[in-house]
C-alpha cells in the first residue's frame, strides 16, 4: 500500500510496483531511468516522474553523470526543484561517506589493498581535483587526514610545506598522498612525479616516510609504490 502521506494518483500503482521490485531484488534489473524514478518519487510525491527521469538521462548522458551533477546544474532541467536536486546530488557524497566509514573501521594501512581502498573511498565521485595527505603512526594507523588543496581547473595547486606541517602536527611516522584525476587516466603527470620526488626528499629530512602516492581516476587507480616509483 502507498504511505498515508502520498496522494493516490493514476501513477500510484507504478510507484508501488517499483518499490516492490526493489524490496524483492534490490536494484537488479532496473534500467537507469527506473533508478532515477525510484529516487525522484520520494522528492516529488504527486507527479509522474518517468518523463523527468528520461529528461535527466538525456540531458546529462548517463545515470552516473546525473548523480555526479551539482544541484544548480540539476535545476536547469525542467521539472527539477530544490528537493529533487538535493536528493539526487547527495547520492554520491552519501556513498562516499559510507565507503569512508567502511575504510575507517580498522583505520590501518597494513597492505597495498588497504591504502588503495582508503584513497578510493576518500575521493569517490569528486568532480574537481582534490589533494589529501594521510598521516600514519609507526603501526600504520591513521592519525589524521588533511585536505591540502582543490583544483577547479587543470592541475591542483600543491603546497609541500603545508603537507609537511600537517604531518608534523599529528606526529606522523609515515604518510600517503592521495589525489584524483576526475576525468581520464590515473597515469601521473610530470607535475605529479616532480611533487612525489620533492616531497619524499623533504619528508625524509624530518624522518617521515612517504609510503605511497595514490592517484584515483573514474575507472582505475595508480600507485607510485606499486610501480616502483617510490
Amino acid at each position: 500500500m502507498s504511505s498515508a502521506s502520498e496522494a493516490v494518483t493514476p501513477h500510484t500503482g507504478h510507484r508501488e510496483r517499483l518499490r516492490q521490485r526493489y524490496l524483492t531484488a534490490s536494484l537488479e534489473g532496473f534500467a537507469p531511468h527506473e533508478v532515477l524514478e525510484l529516487l525522484l518519487m520520494y522528492a516529488i510525491p504527486r507527479r509522474d516522474v518517468n518523463p523527468l527521469a528520461h529528461r535527466l538521462i538525456a540531458h546529462f548522458g548517463s545515470l552516473h553523470a546525473v548523480l555526479q551533477a551539482a544541484p544548480e546544474d540539476l535545476r536547469t532541467v525542467e521539472g527539477v526543484g530544490e528537493r529533487a536536486a538535493v536528493l539526487l546530488s547527495m547520492m554520491v557524497p552519501l556513498f562516499r561517506a559510507y565507503r569512508q566509514s567502511v575504510a575507517d573501521k580498522p583505520r590501518q594501512m597494513q597492505t597495498q589493498a588497504d591504502i588503495q581502498s582508503y584513497c578510493e573511498a576518500l575521493l569517490l565521485g569528486e568532480r574537481y581535483e582534490q589533494l589529501y595527505v594521510i598521516g600514519l603512526d609507526a603501526a600504520r594507523r591513521v592519525l589524521a587526514v588533511t585536505h591540502v588543496s582543490q583544483g577547479d581547473e587543470g592541475e591542483t595547486a600543491v603546497y609541500p610545506r603545508r603537507i609537511m606541517a600537517a604531518l608534523l602536527r599529528c606526529g606522523a611516522a609515515s604518510a600517503v598522498l592521495a589525489h584524483n584525476h576526475p576525468q581520464g587516466s590515473a597515469a601521473p603527470s610530470k607535475a605529479d612525479r616532480d611533487l612525489t620526488e620533492a616531497l619524499s626528499a623533504m619528508l625524509a629530512g624530518v624522518s617521515i616516510q612517504l609510503t605511497d602516492h595514490v592517484i584515483v581516476a573514474p575507472n582505475e587507480v595508480f600507485s607510485f609504490r606499486q610501480q616502483n616509483l617510490l
